[in-house]
């Protein structure tokens, strides 16, 4: 027995020797991490990032948590998406190339040992103007540009299309059209793409069909119109426009397709041609038509009240002239009410 005493005692030592190299502060831990530290995993993301075209066009940024295994060799295994803050699920896909990429990482260790190890790397995908593609950049795409068309209202003061003691200002709608081509458009940003100040330029053509059986006359004083015995079978004045709008926008997208947008504010109008068109038949019956130019006391400068709405390369739009068409004290007063359509057109877009 008592040769069996001096065995116990060095196996009990022996024992608390072991449970204390696991379990003091003397046992190390070493995190996985990549060659050559934060310094240049930061580098390498950077060199090798590709901003997705759609998040750029959308303006998407923010961070992408992925999370995967560095194995006892360093090997990146395991690689799958924790979370997106960007809301543009094209960064989840760049995210996990990136990652792909990556070479072997050093291992992470306990007490000098390699063990597999879990880790979660966030990855920044925000972007300066300067990463933007230089079109879009200097293009937020306004929705402007694209050809219209649609029909003209005459309105008497109170929005009433009757003008009861002055019948030849009632026109015929549904023959009463117009064409507008905005061949320039410009957008300067209040906050990124989605709200701005959109102007440009266009041509506008409009018509407007009176009743057959009146006739324009015009004098330095007044216009107005007298009855005819003339067999009319077109009464239509017409003018030849430059348009310049100033409108504040909102959009949900930088450029067109698959946008949502709705502006609202005024289109400035000078009017460089005008004459009327009449085609028919005269008293003995011989077809004739003939075109009058004249400026008709028409203003040379007009203002509209606009709001546009569309998505994508289609919208709608409405428009009041704010002031009279004719000049004043020529005639009453008359204000063009128009609606109609509109196709955009991407004249910067890539």
């Amino acid at each position: 027995m008592k040769k069996s005493v001096p065995f116990i005692l060095l196996f009990t030592l022996s024992i608390a020797r072991v449970f204390s190299q696991e379990f003091t502060n003397d046992s190390t831990t070493s995190d996985a991490s990549f060659p050559g530290g934060e310094i240049a995993l930061n580098k390498f993301i950077k060199d090798n990032m590709i901003i997705p075209q759609l998040c750029l066009n959308e303006g998407k940024s923010g961070f992408v948590y992925v999370r995967f295994t560095v194995d006892t060799t360093g090997v990146i295994c395991d690689i799958k998406v924790d979370s997106n803050q960007t809301k543009c699920k094209e960064y989840d896909i760049e995210a996990k190339r990136i990652v792909q990429l990556m070479p072997a990482w050093n291992p992470g260790r306990i007490n000098g040992e390699p063990v597999k190890i879990s880790y979660l790397l966030p990855i920044d995908f925000g972007f300066t103007e300067a990463d933007v593609p230089e079109k879009i950049t200097k293009y937020k795409e306004p929705n402007w540009a694209g050809v219209e068309i649609g029909i003209t209202q005459l309105m008497n003061t109170s929005f009433d299309p009757t003008f009861n003691d002055n019948k030849y200002w009632e026109n015929i709608v549904e023959k009463s059209w117009f064409f507008n081509y905005n061949f320039l458009e410009y957008k300067l940003p209040i906050y990124k793409q989605y709200l701005g100040l959109t102007t440009g330029m266009g041509y506008s053509w409009r018509g407007i069909s009176f009743l057959s059986n009146y006739e324009l006359t015009v004098n330095s004083d007044t216009v107005y119109a007298n009855t005819t015995t003339l067999d009319l079978r077109r009464n239509k004045l017409t003018t030849h426009n430059l348009t310049l709008p100033l409108l504040l926008e909102f959009c949900t997208k930088r450029n067109t397709d698959n946008n949502f947008y709705i502006s609202s504010g005024v289109i400035g109008s000078w009017k460089f041609s005008s004459y009327t068109f009449q085609k028919g038949r005269d008293f003995n019956g011989n077809k004739f038509s003939h075109y009058t130019y004249s400026n008709y006391n028409l203003r040379n400068f007009s203002l509209d009240w606009v709001v546009r709405i569309g998505y994508s390369y289609v919208g709608l739009f409405a428009s009041y002239q704010v002031n009279s068409l004719f000049r004043k004290d020529k005639t009453i007063s008359i204000h063009p009410f128009k609606i109609g359509i509109t196709i955009n057109m991407d004249y910067f877009q890539e």
